[in-house]
């Protein structure tokens, strides 16, 4: 294999693929990055079995071929360089860099063992805004378990009944839910994404290009204009979670958000020992937010709001509270509740927003 690239172009590929490669891989195969010409382009790709990533460089191919590289090495070595192209040459599982100031030699391994990344076939079933992706994926992802025992949980759930598409996280004490705008979809949508390839696909998107999304069985494939992503899909069926959000209300209160996250941010140091549990009292107009520490003391504050219908309480999770408040993009917010033993219903106030929030109570 004989290729040129301009060195900017390359730094690009390698950083969107070289978070894929991990020291801990058992297989030594999957610690490298595979260099590989293909229909006259040059392609990088890293997998860990779970995930894969193919970039797609332009470049001069003088000649085919491929190997595969360790990735750190590599990205530690381009990234160093600021020339303007590099040649790269790769002979007897050798690779040879070099640009005008500098050349390197690094040991390879032949990409013969290099796991496929398979090309998922099939329709597009939707296409949407990279960056509405990315604010969604940011919205909902915190919200995501890690407890294996529960792997539906582990990922994030993308759902469409062909009109419109919702990303659905929840750990069972909290529930994300995002209706995505800028979204054209073509299929029903009813799959589960892993965490990890949610948590990639947020850091590579950069641009509002648009994204399609091509599913088989038992692998989704997102794909963009110099990149695609393959993952796996989590096997099991989500929870019907819908069926846990209240649909009455005793109480409503509208909030400015950024007050009430100060308060509620300042509440959550004196209430890390209590299990981050902090109170919150609605009544006259009103919300009291109360956090206890026995070793720190008392913490309370009040903050205005517009109530409708009755005083009432509620404990929440302090950083619970937090992440919902982030993820809301609004000056404003509602929270609606029925009692202290019932989840509270977070929205953004005036214009649908497309963000629900769901809440467990704490237990006093």
């Amino acid at each position: 294999m004989r290729i040129s690239i301009l060195l900017e172009k390359f730094k690009r590929g390698l950083n969107a693929v070289d978070r894929i490669v991990s020291s801990k891989n058992t297989l030594p195969i999957l610690n490298n990055i595979l260099i590989k010409t293909e229909d006259n382009q040059v392609v990088l790709s890293a997998t860990d079995l779970e995930v894969g990533v193919n970039y797609y460089l332009g470049g001069k191919v003088e000649s085919e071929g491929a190997i595969t590289i360790p990735g750190k090495v590599l990205s530690n070595f381009i990234n160093s360089l600021n020339e303007e192209k590099i040649n790269l040459l790769s002979n007897n599982g050798v690779l040879s860099a070099k640009t005008e100031k500098s050349e390197a030699s690094i040991n390879g391994m032949a990409p013969d063992d290099f796991p496929i990344i398979p090309k998922v076939e099939g329709k597009t079933l939707a296409e949407i805004d990279g960056m509405a992706l990315k604010q969604a994926i940011s919205q909902v992802a915190f919200s995501v378990s890690y407890d294996e025992s529960r792997p539906v949980l582990t990922g994030v759930y993308f759902k469409s009944d062909g009109k419109s598409l919702k990303l659905v996280a929840t750990d069972s004490y909290r529930l994300a839910e995002k209706e995505v705008v800028g979204v054209s979809v073509s299929e029903k949508i009813d799959f589960i994404v892993p965490i990890k390839t949610i948590n990639e696909l947020h850091r590579i998107i950069t641009s509002s290009e648009k994204i399609k999304i091509i599913a088989s069985e038992n692998q989704v494939m997102f794909l963009l204009s110099d990149m695609d992503i393959v993952s796996r899909i989590i096997e099991g069926e989500y929870p019907d979670y819908e069926q846990i959000i209240p649909k009455n209300f005793k109480t409503k209160a509208v909030i400015k958000t950024a007050e009430l996250a100060n308060i509620v941010k300042t509440a959550s140091f004196f209430a890390k020992e209590n299990a981050n549990n902090i109170k919150m009292n609605f009544a006259g107009n009103e919300i009291t937010v109360e956090a206890v520490s026995s070793q720190l003391g008392n913490f309370k504050s009040k903050i205005p709001c517009t109530l409708s219908g009755e005083d009432n309480e509620i404990s929440f999770n302090a950083k619970y509270l937090l992440d919902a408040l982030g993820g809301l993009n609004s000056n404003e917010m509602t929270l609606e509740m029925v009692g202290k033993l019932n989840p509270g219903v977070i929205k953004p106030s005036g214009g649908n927003l497309g963000i629900t929030y769901i809440i467990m109570p704490l237990r006093n």
